[in-house]
């Protein structure tokens, strides 16, 4: 007994050491990651167990990974220039730290980020190992981010956009998680790789590409602000800047927060970013000796690597851990500060100019704009911010080069020049100039001269030896040589994603010995350098003696025509001639110049837009792509003969088109009273009452006809699963048609005739409150069916069958079966839209039919109240399409005549009140927005309503009119902003355009306080000296009205969760505010009718919501929502002009123009920073705004030429001419398919699904 005793606690003893045995070795002192030491091999492949392969180019040929048997097991990849990684995802908590350790050893090790370990999904990876080297550990700390449950970690050779080459065999993965890490951490969350895998993308789609044209777009605007504004203005030369250095700190600080922001936002170029990280690293782990015969990857020559050295250095000393977003931002850091250094050099010549046109203590307006023309040049801050790459350094030692040779420090500027070649070899590109500079210097100033430019090209050589030598590590004395031309010529293709002339003929990534025409692109591009080079010296040779700035703008022409001509080309090559050309309008003051560096700007920053958008979705290219290219192409070709025409114009027939020469345009003198009291009365006459209750009424009558059936079936019948009903017809019948109404449940049914005859049909979500076919193709003959429930739970409100002829056959059933039979007289000859829902009625009216009856809400993405709104009509009417779609109807219709009261007190004239009423009325997504049962009528509603109000307090004046008169329409724009936000969060955008509004007209207040505190007249000094009890009070009452009412507001709209079955509470309340702002920042899912933001105001793809081909032979009916084309593209072509007028100084604005435009702002932008599936519907808030804004601009035409009164008649007539031709594709009507082909105008108007 004992020894069997002892055998059993023998035996558990055994289980439990084993157990613990095991658990220790999965552990492996914490390790998450499963078989790290890759001892096991995964059946029926060569791979480690538990690791899967991944890789940029999945062929063999490129890359591969597999298990080998070397020090026991290792995981070894082989690479020939591509990204492979072999991967293996693990769980994770979120918010948490983690890090990865890993032994390497490599074997010719070159490009990219060499041998690492990372995180796929993320740009987060360790140091990379390049050449030949023996067993070596690698380590990477980083972070999750928010909600984030799994990590895919990797042993790599290549990283993203970063591909390397070679050997590599890893051992000892581990991955732990730390409690804590104070150090700077990488981030591992999914979201710090802006970029994508291939996959996610079809082939010739080019991310960003909407994005990218809006930056493009942005940046014309900005500098066309900048030379409307000021370059062309006198008062910018004579001007006095107050608290100058304050301002030019301020411009400064700013440049450097927008960069780095840029940092955050952009990781950098992968290929770029991750070298610079990595040669900081290593010259900081090891120093500059063995740095090029170390095996790594360096293809930049020594010189920018002791700045690399710098920030590696300081990286190690502060701890950033490698790829961390800290380690980033220093990493870039030196080139961001190269374009503070450039701002302050523009800041310190400008101030010079204004010095030498007479001004004592220089132009402080002049000097402060072309200092913030550079800090927030769009090109200069993405490239360095952005990007990361360091293009404005070398142009600061270009620069530097062209001042000390024009201050004759030849022999300075020579050793400068030596050191701007070993920061980047492209500013060889500048030698032929320079050499043609010396070379006339030499002549100028005789024997001196020439020994003084012999002196400069000696140092400069001295330059390149003496700021290599730390860095020759045992290598050939001349090995910097062939570094510089290595460097060169590394890419030998005609262009290298530079949009110039090669790329333009087709040469973008094609082989340099291409022939495109008699010769190969090299000839070409030696030809053509050749020629730029000559014509260039010639431009300087003519024009120095006249101007010795002649050497800058020469430079820069030089270095466009390289650029634009010339083959090897990169995108950011351009990037130097900007300062120059900056540098060159300070010196020439011609305006010309200013607009060629404004074209530049815009072009370089679209094609490094595009450059980088590629780098890591090579799917997109195709035709698409080349379409782009070549677009990029001219335009840059454009700005280059822009270039040559000025430089030509100047330098050789010495004509200027001077800046600064544009007479101010003389401001009002500020008011020396109060103003008035405003009148709140709209003087409504009786021809306004004619004109808004007759639009009223007849848009009343055409919205109204055929919204919807008044009846439907609503008696509902529950079928289980399980359960078992009869039908009989009481004859024999030949049944060809089966519908059924359907309610909310989802479950199967299955019908079966007495001659087997089988039809299924499962209800889903889809399918409630509309009729559907559940018919086979196969007709039965029967005297009744059998319906047995299948699956789930059954809601059907009717079952009607019919014949071949279409005729309705009678039926009954027995039990509780027979409601599905008891409301005959309800079935339609034709299903349609008047008897059914369709679109997102399906979600909203659904969701409303549950508030009513206490059921549990389905629809949870948007707030309740526009869907309490159409529970109200279904309380009246019923659950039929008229009752679901009354409410909305309404709210449409009266919109009709806010927009009437709004525009009369806008425009104070009758006639222009019905202009914009009658337009908005005969608005195509007007009508057919306000006609379906969703939610969109009712933000649109209080938005209009809210911004009435908000005008008639911005007109106000509390020093006038009295507080307590303000605080009325400020009460009512709060109280229906709450109203708005309730219903759906557009109104959210729109709100802040009313505390843009507010503030405004605060500050307002405040200077007439400022202005008249100190009056003469004792009336004004009483006046404002209530100024800061008002604002204060003001505030505070602002805090009730668009804080706490919308609030209560808000939790009122969700009295009918509180009240539904579920009960639902703050918390639950709460959560479906989380579970919005997740659905509608994180939406992903796309549609073939969607449109982005800009393709709105042009009409490019309208919104299919329903098609009925159950008509007769040759017709359809067919609902879209899209705008009217004469209300549409004339007003936002009219919108744009008003903008451009106001930028251009033009046109004065008033109180009336800037409440549209904030209110269109506010309504419109905030779409443009949205990356969801976007529709057309949704412009139909800022409608109203671009249309009162086409009628302000009419009225002021016709106020200055009283012919353009028959305009607006006219357009009136257009519009309801253009309503009526397409009524029946926005209205649904039956029509002829040949007439709705006719009226797809655009090929992306689809208005029949086929």
């Amino acid at each position: 007994m004992k020894k069997r005793l002892l055998i059993f606690f023998a035996v558990i003893l055994a289980a439990v050491f084993t157990v613990c045995g095991s658990a220790a070795m999965a552990e492996e002192d914490g390790n998450l990651a499963i078989n790290g030491g890759f001892e096991r091999t995964a059946e029926n492949t060569e791979l480690p167990e538990g690791w899967f392969y991944e890789a940029w180019e999945t062929d063999p040929a490129e890359g591969y990974a597999m298990r080998s048997e070397d020090d026991g097991g290792t995981a070894y990849l082989w690479s020939a220039g591509n990204d492979v990684r072999l991967c293996q995802t693990i769980e994770v908590k979120a918010k948490s730290y983690y890090k990865l350790t890993c032994r390497v050893r490599t074997e010719d090790v070159a490009g990219g980020a060499g041998a690492n370990v990372s995180v796929v999904g993320s740009l987060a990876a360790s140091e990379g190992v390049y050449g030949t080297n023996g067993w070596q550990t690698l380590e990477l700390v980083g972070k999750t981010g928010k909600k984030q449950t799994e990590l895919t970690v990797c042993a790599r050779i290549g990283g993203y956009g970063a591909e390397a080459s070679g050997s590599a065999w890893f051992d000892d993965f581990s991955v732990e998680f730390l409690e804590d890490f104070s150090g700077d951490a990488a981030d591992f969350s999914s979201a710090s790789a802006e970029v994508e895998t291939a996959g996610e993308y079809a082939d010739g789609e080019i991310p960003y590409l909407a994005e990218s044209c809006m930056a493009l777009f942005l940046a014309a605007c900005l500098m066309f602000y900048f030379y409307q504004r000021f370059i062309l203005r006198a008062d910018t030369l004579t001007g006095v800047a107050l608290h100058e250095r304050f301002a030019l700190a301020c411009i400064l600080f700013g440049a450097f927060l927008l960069r780095g922001l840029l940092s955050l936002l952009v990781y950098g170029h992968p290929t770029d970013i991750s070298c610079f990280m990595a040669w900081s690293n290593a010259l900081a782990e090891n120093g500059p000796a063995a740095f090029y015969t170390s095996g790594m990857f360096a293809d930049y020559p020594p010189g920018y690597m002791y700045v690399l050295w710098l920030t590696g250095s300081i990286a190690k000393m502060l701890g950033l851990t490698y790829g961390s977003a800290g380690y980033v931002l220093l990493t870039k850091m030196p080139a961001i500060l190269a374009d503070l250094g450039a701002a302050y050099l523009v800041y310190q010549m400008a101030a010079k100019r204004g010095t030498s046109l007479g001004k004592a203590e220089g132009s402080g307006t002049l000097a402060l704009v072309l200092a913030a023309v550079v800090a927030f040049n769009p090109a200069m801050a993405f490239i360095s911010g952005g990007w990361g790459q360091i293009d404005q350094v070398l142009t600061l030692l270009l620069v530097a080069v062209v001042a000390l040779f024009l201050k004759k420090k030849v022999i300075l500027a020579g050793l400068v020049y030596g050191a701007a070649i070993l920061v980047k070899p492209q500013a060889l590109m500048a030698g032929p100039l320079f050499a043609a500079a010396y070379f006339a210097y030499g002549k100028d100033e005789g024997w001196k001269g020439l020994l003084r430019t012999l002196a400069a090209v000696v140092s400069a050589v001295a330059a390149l030896f003496v700021l290599s030598l730390p860095f020759r590590g045992g290598q050939e004395p001349l090995w910097f040589l062939e570094k510089l031309l290595g460097t060169a010529t590394s890419y030998p293709y005609a262009s290298i994603e530079a949009f110039n002339l090669f790329a333009l003929l087709g040469g973008n990534w094609a082989d340099v010995n291409q022939t495109p025409f008699l010769f190969s692109f090299k000839i070409w591009g030696t030809i053509l350098i050749c020629l730029s080079v000559a014509f260039s010296a010639f431009l300087y040779l003519k024009g120095r003696k006249r101007e010795p700035h002649a050497l800058t703008l020469s430079l820069a022409f030089l270095l466009t025509a390289i650029f634009m001509l010339g083959h090897y080309m990169h995108e950011r090559y351009l990037f130097p001639a900007l300062l120059l050309l900056l540098v060159a309008f300070i010196a020439y003051g011609d305006r010309r110049i200013f607009i060629s560096f404004a074209w530049l700007t815009c072009s370089l920053l679209f094609n490094s837009l595009m450059a980088i958008v590629i780098v890591d979705h090579q799917q997109a290219r195709g035709m698409t792509y080349d379409i782009v290219t070549a677009a990029g192409s001219l335009l840059n070709l454009g700005g280059f003969a822009y270039l040559t025409y000025t430089c030509c114009d100047i330098l050789l027939r010495r004509r200027k088109h001077p800046a600064f020469c544009e007479k101010t345009p003389e401001r009002p003198q500020p008011s020396n009273e109060l103003p008035k009291p405003v009148d709140a009365k709209l003087h409504f006459t009786k021809r306004d009452q004619l004109y808004c209750i007759a639009l009223t009424a007849a848009y009343a009558v055409i919205a109204l006809i055929n919204l919807g059936t008044t009846t439907a079936p609503e008696t509902p019948w529950y079928g289980q699963a399980g359960e078992t009903y009869e039908i009989e017809f009481g004859q024999a019948a030949e049944i060809a048609e089966i519908r059924v109404f359907g309610g909310l449940y989802t479950g199967s049914i299955l019908l079966r005739a007495e001659d087997g005859t089988e039809y299924t049909y499962t209800e889903e979500n889809g399918d409630m409150f509309r009729w559907k076919d559940i018919a086979g193709d196969v007709p039965a003959t029967t005297t009744g069916f059998t319906l047995s429930v299948t699956d789930g739970t059954v809601w059907f409100n009717e079952l009607a069958f019919f014949d071949a002829a279409g005729n309705y056959i009678p039926a009954t059933a027995e039990g509780n079966a027979a409601a599905l039979f008891d409301e005959p007289e309800e079935v339609p000859e034709t299903p349609s839209y008047l008897n059914g829902m369709y679109f997102d009625e399906l979600y909203h009216a659904r969701t409303a039919y549950e508030h009513l009856h206490g059921l549990s809400p389905y629809e949870n993405s948007h707030p309740p109240l526009g869907k309490v709104f159409i529970m109200l009509g279904i309380a009246i009417f019923g659950m039929n399409a008229f009752g679901w779609r009354i409410i909305g109807t309404l709210f449409g219709i009266g919109m009709v005549p806010i927009l009437y009261v709004f525009a009369k007190r806008l425009f104070k004239k009758s006639d222009y009140a019905l202009l914009a009423s009658f337009l908005f009325a005969f608005d195509f997504m007007h009508f057919t927005q306000t006609r379906i049962a969703t939610i969109d009528v009712y933000g649109v509603f209080f938005i209009l309503l809210m911004y009435y109000y908000m005008y008639q307090y911005y007109r106000m004046n509390f020093f006038s009119d009295g507080l307590q008169k303000t605080l009325r329409p400020l009460a009512l724009a709060g109280i229906f902003f709450g109203l708005g936000a309730a219903s759906k969060w557009i109104c959210f955008y729109a709100g802040a355009g009313l505390a843009v509004i507010f503030f405004t007209s605060l500050v307002q207040r405040y200077l007439e306080y400022r202005r008249f505190r100190n009056s003469e007249d004792e009336t004004l000094r009483k006046a404002v000296k209530p100024f800061w009890s008002n604002a204060l009070r003001t505030c505070i009452w602002c805090c009730a009205f668009y804080i706490l009412i919308p609030a209560a507001i808000y939790l009122l709209s969700y009295l009918p969760y509180v009240l539904s079955v579920d009960r639902y509470g703050i918390k639950e309340i709460w959560g479906i505010q989380e579970f919005m702002f997740s659905y509608h920042s994180g939406l992903t899912a796309t549609h073939s009718y969607q449109s982005p933001w800009w393709q709105w105001p042009l009409l490019i793809r309208p919104m299919w919501y329903y098609v009925g081909y159950d008509v007769a032979p040759g017709n359809i009916s067919t609902i879209s929502a899209m705008g009217n084309p004469a209300v549409w593209w004339v007003c936002s072509a009219a919108t744009g002009v008003v903008v451009y007028s106001l930028l251009r100084g033009k046109r004065k604005g008033d109180s009336e123009l800037f409440v549209l435009l904030v209110g269109l702002l506010a309504n419109y932008l905030p779409w443009i920073l949205i990356s969801r599936c976007t529709f057309i519907y949704h412009f139909f808030a800022s409608v109203p705004f671009i249309l009162l804004i086409t009628v302000y601009a009419l009225q002021k035409k016709e106020e200055q030429d009283a012919r353009y009164a028959k305009l607006k008649w006219i357009w009136m007539a257009a519009a309801l001419a253009l309503f009526a031709l397409f009524y029946p594709v926005i209205s649904g009507a039956e029509c002829a398919r040949a007439y709705v082909s006719f009226l797809e105008w655009l090929p992306s108007w689809t208005f029949m699904g086929v």
